[in-house]
């Protein structure tokens, strides 16, 4: 199998699951991955409680000083779009999408695309983002939350959700933004991969 990279992937093992593994820009991504019934399945059972608003609320905090002015979307919000919620009380709009509980995409161009840990969940991270882009004002961002790759993949808690398909590291996003033509910034928690559309 080819890395969006287009290097040869290895195939390898870690706790007796099968993963592919880029040598080059270091994609990690699961081989055996459920059905779209069987991973509804598994999200209809997120709890969305008082616990699970506040941790929204903190990531909003940290998203906000990469927010651009103008129009945003929360790409795969889940069941409640509390992120949307959020903004919207704090005078930012912002629309919502998810594929399994608001599949409606608005037609519409945005300044922030942001993805709060669904890039672990999506099977062909570059078509996504090529998707996104074309759906960004230039000088738009997609702000992606997902946690980068374990230097020690057994036992690594983020493979053991069976929802969880791909697995990135810096190198990873920045080979992505220099194949898709997107500026790239890291967090200093390096858990927040902010991608700029500059043409």
């Amino acid at each position: 199998m080819r890395c969006f990279c287009k290097m040869e992937m290895n195939k390898i093992i870690i706790d007796k699951q099968e993963y592919y593994l880029c040598p080059s820009c270091g994609y990690l991504k699961k081989v055996n991955i459920l059905n779209a019934k069987e991973e509804k399945e598994r999200y209809d059972k997120h709890i969305c409680d008082s616990g699970y608003l506040e941790y929204m609320r903190r990531v909003y905090n940290s998203l906000r000083p990469y927010l651009r002015d103008g129009a945003t979307i929360d790409f795969g919000c889940g069941k409640i779009h509390a992120l949307a919620n959020i903004m919207n009380e704090d005078n930012r709009h912002c629309d919502y999408y998810d594929l399994y509980y608001y599949n409606n995409m608005p037609n519409s161009k945005y300044d922030n695309i942001i993805l709060i840990e669904v890039f672990e969940h999506i099977e062909d991270i570059y078509a996504l983002l090529e998707d996104l882009k074309g759906r960004l004002n230039n000088k738009g961002r997609i702000i992606i939350m997902t946690k980068p790759k374990s230097k020690e993949l057994s036992g690594w808690w983020y493979l053991r959700d069976s929802t969880h398909i791909s697995f990135i590291e810096p190198k990873t996003m920045e080979v992505l933004g220099s194949l898709l033509g997107l500026e790239v910034e890291i967090d200093k928690f390096n858990d927040i991969f902010i991608l700029t559309k500059n043409n």
